[in-house]
């Protein structure tokens, strides 16, 4: 009865090594391992017109306007400053807001990304910024929206620039994200991250244990009866 208790002990480990709350995250590191990791820096420049769409493994990116993979020269957002020293970064290009669509291979169960957008100053008189609001939409495999969430990046004052970025992202309960959209002005994002679609190699080795140890007790108990 111990060996069952065990085995239950086991599988009840790998269950809970995998699991994460559900709900929007603000951190990288929050996506359930193990994750796929875009940071742009094999494009340089790339423009993605409207309409096409940019595969990476795992992943495809489209939207109904142009947008730029790899770019790295420096995107003026404003009163949000320049995004970009040293790094290659995704941006929408248009102005106006737009929308991003992310399908993923295989349906993930969390993903997450750094962003920032355009801050607009009122007046120069008045240096006060409108805030910018990033939307991100999840849907499943028939195409429903399982949740939705936005992030409002504050303005800021006078009129220093500064080089804001924020994570956003989120958690399901089962690996049920197909396609992601992000909708906002400006926007630029880097660092996509993703749950790959194979569970980690220690969660393997855990089950292959626990299934084995069943299989010693069931064998033992035969032996006996």
């Amino acid at each position: 009865m111990n060996k069952i208790n065990l085995v239950a002990g086991l599988l009840l480990a790998v269950s809970a090594a995998g699991a994460n709350a559900a709900g929007t995250i603000n951190s990288l590191s929050l996506v359930p391992a193990t994750a796929a990791i875009f940071d742009f820096e094999s494009e340089n420049g790339l423009v993605i017109s409207s309409g096409s769409s940019y595969a990476v493994s795992g992943a495809s990116l489209a939207a109904a306007a142009q947008f730029t993979v790899g770019q790295s020269n420096g995107v003026d957002l404003g009163e949000n400053g320049l995004w970009g020293a040293g790094k290659h970064f995704l941006s929408f290009d248009n102005y106006g807001e737009m929308t991003l669509n992310v399908t993923f291979t295989q349906a993930t169960k969390g993903f997450a990304f750094d962003f920032s957008a355009w801050q607009e100053l009122v007046t120069p008189e008045m240096p006060v910024t409108t805030p910018a609001t990033v939307s991100i939409s999840y849907f499943d495999t028939t195409n429903t929206q399982i949740g939705t969430h936005s992030v409002t990046i504050a303005p800021s004052l006078g009129f220093d620039t500064y080089n804001q970025f924020l994570t956003t992202g989120y958690v399901s309960d089962s690996a049920n994200i197909a396609r992601i959209s992000i909708t906002g002005g400006g926007v630029v994002l880097d660092n996509l991250t993703f749950t790959a679609a194979v569970p980690e190699p220690e969660s393997y080795a855990m089950l292959l244990a626990g299934l084995g140890l069943m299989g010693v007790v069931a064998r033992r108990r035969s032996l006996r009866a």
